[in-house]
This record gives structure tokens, C-alpha cells and sequence, in this order.
């Protein structure tokens, strides 16, 4: 018979984190996409809540397609691909995005973005910036298109989507510095 006072050993404590058995790298990996997701929330938040009410010739921010295309710019094209859909995905499901054609517009605007600048230019601020607004003038450009294709918009409208364009110029250096801070987290998956 054991005694009252006798050593028992503490009962097994885990959580559905530690069940993963992920390795520290892999930890780190699930953080980095994670401040990302985030970032993407507040960013949308911001754009809804605030930067909608600040309109200039009908126009206004478009915060999270500048993040998107930054973000997947900065992750090169096979990681950024993957992002760029997930996260159009996201944006459509938060009903701020103009449409459902957003998943396709936004997914391939990024990748040949990502890819444009992985073939032609050196990483660094620059490259992202000229990329990015490259991106999101393409962007601009075909939801313009499209509206006016289905009768939403007369051709008189199209300052509402320069402004646009022209206002990730301001954007853009922005959000670089935050998502080239989370881009560092971890680090390549081979390596480990």
C-alpha cells in the first residue's frame, strides 16, 4: 500500500501544439504565416473602417491587394503562389473584395509579379515597390476593365480607379517594412 506522502509523478500536460511534433524551424514557419495572416485582418479592418470614408475623386485605398502583392513579392513565386490564392481567398470571404473574379485577379497578378521580379531584378525595396505598383496598376486596370464590361461603371468613372493605383505609391513602403521584418522569420525549410 502506498503512502499518502509518496512520490506520484505529474500527469501528462500537453497541448494540440505540442502534439504536432513540429520542429523549431517548422514553429517558426507557422508564426511567420501567422503575423502575415494577421497583418492581412488589420489591413482589412484598417480598410474598411477608416480608409473608406477618405475618398478622392470617387476613389480610395486598396490596402490589402497592396499587401498581398507585397508580401508575395517578397516570399518569391513558389511560396507566394500559394499565399496569393489563400489570401484572395480570405479577402473575398471578408466582403471587401469587388468580387468572386478577385481570386483569379489577385492569384495571378501576384504570381507574375513574384516571377517578374525573381527573373529580372534583384530583391530590395525597390524591386518589391516598382513590382507592387506594377501589380496593382494591372490590378486597377482590369477591375476598371471589367466593371465597364458588365455596365457598372461609364468610362467618365475611371479617376475612381487611378486613384487607387496612384495611392499604392504611398502604401506600399509601408507595409514593406513590416512584412520584410516577418519575412525573415524562420528560414528555409531544407536547411534544417
Amino acid at each position: 500500500m502506498a503512502k499518502k506522502y509518496e512520490f506520484q509523478p505529474d500527469k501528462p500536460y500537453s497541448t494540440w501544439l505540442n502534439k504536432l511534433q513540429l520542429t523549431k524551424l517548422q514553429q517558426k514557419q507557422v508564426l511567420k504565416w501567422t503575423l502575415y495572416v494577421l497583418v492581412l485582418i488589420v489591413l482589412s479592418v484598417l480598410q474598411d473602417v477608416v480608409m473608406c470614408r477618405m475618398r478622392i475623386h470617387g476613389g480610395t485605398t486598396a490596402l490589402v491587394p497592396c499587401a498581398i502583392f507585397t508580401i508575395c513579392i517578397l516570399e518569391e513565386t513558389h511560396r507566394g503562389s500559394v499565399f496569393a490564392l489563400v489570401a484572395s481567398v480570405l479577402y473575398l470571404l471578408s466582403g471587401s473584395a469587388p468580387g468572386a473574379h478577385i481570386l483569379i485577379l489577385i492569384t495571378v497578378l501576384a504570381i507574375l509579379a513574384a516571377a517578374f521580379r525573381q527573373a529580372y531584378l534583384q530583391q530590395g525595396f525597390l524591386a518589391t515597390l516598382l513590382c507592387a505598383m506594377l501589380a496593382m496598376s494591372l490590378y486597377e486596370l482590369a477591375i476598371f476593365a471589367y466593371c465597364l464590361l458588365v455596365g457598372q461603371v461609364t468610362p467618365d468613372r475611371c479617376m475612381s480607379f487611378v486613384v487607387p493605383a496612384v495611392l499604392a505609391l504611398a502604401v506600399i513602403p509601408v507595409i514593406y517594412p513590416f512584412a520584410k521584418a516577418i519575412s525573415t522569420i524562420g528560414g528555409v525549410t531544407w536547411k534544417e
